[in-house]
């Protein structure tokens, strides 16, 4: 099942790839930055295939009627992937980070058979960071991330939830995760490291931390 969410850019869905993105937009935005591509919504394999092998950021105006043709083609090129993590704080309103493979990134991974979202999202944060005493809040967004495993091109969409507990607590980096560090970071130290996160990351700071 993909959720869809909408934003006060009329963005229907961002979908990142690596340090990319595509944006399929509701309609145009009055501006679009420099280094994009702006494309319509009549062949979603060539949409694709700009974000992935042209390596660029791209906008994707779409009509009426494209949530068919688009879940068409997700399901002819790409394995779905169902995952969950957790966007952590604690009392003082830090907000927990990892270092996975030289990049900042937040906790998360795949939900296992019979596994509720809520119950990964607890899980994969407990594995990836050895927090143990966490209180869970709502689904904050679903964010959407393609790549490419084993030669086989992989959809994910990550459903990210709210999570509370207390700083004191002692942090675990999952080292056989390629995660060698968790921080915790207020609002200029979490900015300040968004240019050496992956784009899901960025995406999360817009959709959830600047409307605050």
């Amino acid at each position: 099942m993909f959720v869809i969410f909408a934003s006060l850019l009329d963005v229907i869905m961002q979908i990142n790839f690596q340090y990319n993105y595509m944006k399929l937009c509701g309609k145009p935005e009055d501006s679009f930055p420099i280094d994009s591509v702006v494309i319509d919504d009549s062949d979603f394999d060539a949409c694709f295939d700009i974000l992935t092998k042209g390596q660029a950021n791209l906008y994707v105006i779409c009509h009426p009627g494209f949530m068919r043709r688009f879940l068409e083609c997700v399901h002819r090129r790409f394995i779905f992937v169902k995952a969950a993590g957790g966007v952590v704080c604690d009392s003082s309103g830090k907000r927990l980070t990892i270092f996975r493979n030289g990049r900042y990134d937040l906790p998360k991974g795949k939900v296992e058979d019979g596994e509720s979202l809520a119950h990964a999202a607890l899980r994969e944060t407990n594995e990836e960071t050895g927090l143990e005493e966490l209180q869970l809040g709502p689904l904050l967004l679903k964010t959407y991330h393609i790549y490419d495993l084993y030669g086989g091109w992989h959809f994910k969409q990550t459903s990210w939830f709210q999570m509370h507990c207390t700083s004191s607590q002692r942090l675990v980096p999952q080292l056989d995760e390629g995660i060698t560090d968790c921080l915790w970071l207020d609002d200029k130290e979490w900015r300040s490291r968004l240019d050496q996160s992956y784009s899901t990351m960025q995406n999360i700071t817009r959709q959830i931390f600047d409307r605050q």
